[in-house]
């Protein structure tokens, strides 16, 4: 198998391997079968911008091709997914996952598909009736606590951009995308450099893979939380849902979301071992998406036919806090993400289209202990705290500035040419009232930085609505590096509610791998 690089500037219509062929006088007859695996955007010289692709091809005369093609070819192996081989402890019980969203979901459908019939307890409800309650939450402002934009099937994620892109190095990853193609996602997000989704598809995605799932044997029950972890001599024994039933099992995989903080409670109680952790709060960023495109897209050419322009900006501000843009969202909305009354909670949403005039962008300041205290749920505190006093600043609705009246310290009077996209309607007043002296001034020096790199980013009618607050959990469900177990036996913390995953695709591999440890050392259920 060799893998070939291959450069196709915007102005040339030919597809990769149209290109290919032609350029290496590769014969199409000696190719049994090829791949694109990945593909970025090379604009370092602007006047020449094109796509890079990485090709995998599978070719006759292989050792031939490979000393024709030099140095732009490299000898690759075929991945192959292989899950554990079944261990030899038998299950007494079927093995319960807590929480149905990526690392939840990843993990029951491998153990589903292996023959373990795990059982899901998701605490919200199935996508189709979640959609209709976080639409009518848009619409009317009824906030449902326990089906919302944080907690129901898909988690937090269902309402997102559906970013892919991860930092983590893992050949799981490529399987992983090549199994959402299987279930409904554009086939690019298997090769593209910063593939997504799109919350249309994540939620046709959402539900065929829990319709695999139960085909394979599995069992997902919504509207189903669990109330109770029952412990004994330091094992787990059962868990009790919120109807009062009590499931017996010694396995329990605990993919409960970030903003489950009732559960982290009735976790500190049931002895489980938490520890605090530093997140990130802030606003959320709204310019003319073509503002963005024709900042990050100046001087190319064919530049029309490019996708909507993304960012990434970081800076370390004066008193050492780091900021940064998170979770961008071209061609995006604004979104209420409330899971508590009374709170203001955003986040950003955009469709697999990408096509809303607006870009939005989570700028967020690093937050730990110095800023909310020592003790466990000082963290969870201080959001809940950031959100009720968003709520009251904007009098129900979101608290929201031009980014140049927030550097002025003046309050907005009227909106600029961005008009916000945040469904619950927002209220214009000065920011600077919801956050610390030391988080404004971060984001003050943030924005000051961010315009020196695309200018006019502080200004052109930019507007920040308020607070971000959800971007990770601000607790830890301590576990062992390498059993991936918790102190309590038969526990297993998994994604980024229980502090060990930053995003879908994090989260997938992080229940992928804990999965796989409970394959290693069971029998399958199907066997017993």
């Amino acid at each position: 198998m060799l893998r070939v690089e291959i450069r196709c500037p915007l102005e040339d219509k030919r597809t990769p391997i149209e290109k290919l062929v032609r350029q290496y006088g590769i014969k199409e007859a000696d190719i049994r079968r090829f791949e694109i695996v990945h593909q970025s955007l090379d604009a370092r010289n602007r006047a020449e911008a094109a796509y890079v692709y990485q090709i995998e091809l599978d070719l006759k005369s292989e050792e031939y091709y490979r000393r024709r093609l030099g140095k732009n070819a490299s000898s690759v192996k075929k991945y192959e997914y292989r899950a554990p081989k079944p261990g030899s402890i038998r299950m007494n019980h079927r093995p319960v996952i807590i929480g149905f969203g990526p690392a939840g979901m990843a993990a029951g459908y491998l153990l589903a598909k292996k023959g373990y019939c795990p059982l899901i307890l998701e605490r919200g409800p199935s996508i189709e009736d979640r959609r209709e309650k976080v639409e009518t939450y848009w619409k009317t402002g009824i906030l449902d606590t326990e089906g919302n934009v944080q907690f129901g099937e898909g988690g937090a994620g269902a309402f997102s951009d559906g970013k892919l892109t991860t930092r983590i190095k893992d050949d799981r990853v490529r399987i992983v995308l090549k199994t959402l193609v299987k279930y409904g996602a554009d086939e690019s997000v298997a090769w593209m450099n910063h593939p997504h989704i799109g919350t249309d598809r994540l939620r046709i995605i959402d539900k065929n893979i829990r319709r695999a799932i139960e085909e394979y044997g599995g069992t997902v029950r919504f509207n189903t939380k669990a109330e109770e972890i029952l412990v004994h001599k330091g094992k787990i024994t059962g868990v009790r849902t919120a109807q009062g039933e009590g499931i017996p099992c010694e396995t329990v995989l605990m993919g409960i979301g970030h903003s489950a903080r009732d559960t982290f409670r009735m976790l500190e109680k049931a002895g489980i071992p938490l520890e605090a952790k530093p997140f990130a709060v802030g606003v959320r960023v709204e310019h003319a998406q073509r503002f963005i495109n024709e900042n990050q897209y100046r001087n190319i050419r064919f530049a029309r036919e490019l996708p909507p322009a993304e960012y990434f900006l970081t800076h370390t501000s004066s008193n050492g806090k780091g900021a940064y843009s998170f979770c961008m969202c071209p061609g995006g909305y604004v979104v209420p993400s409330a899971s508590e009354k009374d709170t203001i909670v955003t986040n950003g949403m955009s469709y697999s289209s990408r096509d809303g005039v607006n870009a939005n962008a989570a700028i967020l300041v690093q937050v730990n202990s110095s800023d909310y205290g020592t003790g466990l749920f000082d963290g969870v505190k201080f959001q809940e705290e950031l959100e009720k006093r968003a709520f009251l600043l904007g009098q129900g609705k979101a608290p929201a500035q031009l980014v140049e009246d927030y550097l002025k310290k003046t309050a907005s009077k009227e909106i600029g040419k961005v008009q916000p996209t945040y469904a619950g309607g927002i209220r214009l007043c000065d920011l600077h009232e919801c956050f610390s002296s030391e988080i404004n001034r971060s984001l003050e020096e943030f924005f000051v930085s961010a315009d020196k790199t695309i200018p006019g980013f502080a200004s052109n009618g930019a507007v920040m609505t308020g607070v971000e607050s959800r971007s990770s959990s601000p607790i830890r469900i301590v576990r062992d590096l390498t059993t991936r177990e918790s102190a309590v036996s038969g526990l297993y913390p998994i994604g980024e509610g229980a502090g060990y995953a930053g995003g879908i695709m994090s989260s997938v591999i992080d229940g992928l791998r804990s999965a796989e440890m409970i394959i290693a050392k069971f029998a399958k259920w199907t066997d017993l």
